[in-house]
C-alpha cells in the first residue's frame, strides 16, 4: 500500500512539473523576444535621423558680439560638420540659410548685413524680412544670408543694429543645402527679446 502511494505521489508530481514547464516554454514562445541592438539596428537609427532633415549639419557659432560706434555687431560663422556629396551621413555644401525673429524684434533696428569666406573680407547686401520662396522648410519670414560653405572651410555672416538685443540659443533659423542634405530648420545663438533675460 505504501509503495502504491509513493507511485501515484510521484506520478502527480510529474504531472505537475511536467505542466508548470509547458506553461514556461508557451509564455516566452508568446512572449516578444528582445535581443540587444545588432550595430546595423544603430547604424540604421542614425542614417534615419539624420536623413533628409539633421539639424547638427552645419555648426553655427556666435563668434562675437560687439559694440561698434554706437551699434552693435554680431558675427556667425557656418562650418560643415562632415563636408561631401550628402551620402553615408556626409553633408552637402550649405546654399544659403536664414535666421527668424521674435516678435519684440523691431525690423528698423537692422542697420546692415554681410557675408564673408574669410571673415575679413566682407560683401554687404540689402538685408530684407520676407518669406525665402526658394525653400518649404520655414515659410514665415527671414533674413536670408545667400552665401554658402564649401567644403569643410568656415563662412562669415554679419549682423549690424543699432539696439543692444541680448543672444539667445533659442532663435529659430533653417539651412538650405542640396537635394540630398536638403533644407532643415535648427535653433543656435542668435538675436534673442530684450525680455528674455539672456546675457547683454
Amino acid at each position: 500500500m505504501k509503495t502504491f502511494r509513493l507511485t501515484i505521489f510521484g506520478a502527480l508530481a510529474s504531472i505537475l512539473t511536467i505542466a508548470a514547464c509547458q506553461r514556461t516554454v508557451q509564455k516566452e514562445l508568446s512572449e516578444p523576444q528582445h535581443e540587444p541592438a545588432s550595430s546595423q539596428t544603430t547604424i540604421s537609427s542614425r542614417l534615419t535621423t539624420s536623413g533628409a532633415c539633421n539639424p547638427n549639419a552645419y555648426v553655427v557659432t556666435l563668434e562675437s558680439r560687439t559694440p561698434v560706434g554706437g551699434n552693435w555687431e554680431w558675427v556667425w560663422s557656418v562650418e560643415n560638420s562632415n563636408p561631401g556629396n550628402g551620402n553615408n551621413g556626409t553633408v552637402q555644401d550649405l546654399s544659403h540659410w536664414g535666421m527668424q525673429f521674435g516678435s519684440c524684434f523691431n525690423w528698423s533696428s537692422v542697420v546692415s548685413a554681410a557675408f564673408s569666406a574669410n571673415g575679413v573680407n566682407w560683401t554687404a547686401f540689402t538685408p530684407s524680412y520676407q518669406v525665402d520662396p526658394s525653400q518649404s522648410c520655414l515659410t514665415m519670414p527671414v533674413l536670408k544670408f545667400d552665401f554658402g560653405t564649401l567644403g569643410a572651410a568656415k563662412s562669415y555672416y554679419k549682423l549690424v543694429m543699432n539696439q543692444n538685443y541680448p543672444a539667445s540659443n533659442e532663435a529659430a533659423a533653417y539651412y538650405k543645402s542640396g537635394n540630398i542634405t536638403a533644407c532643415c530648420t535648427f535653433y543656435f545663438n542668435g538675436v534673442g527679446c530684450l525680455s528674455d533675460g539672456d546675457i547683454r
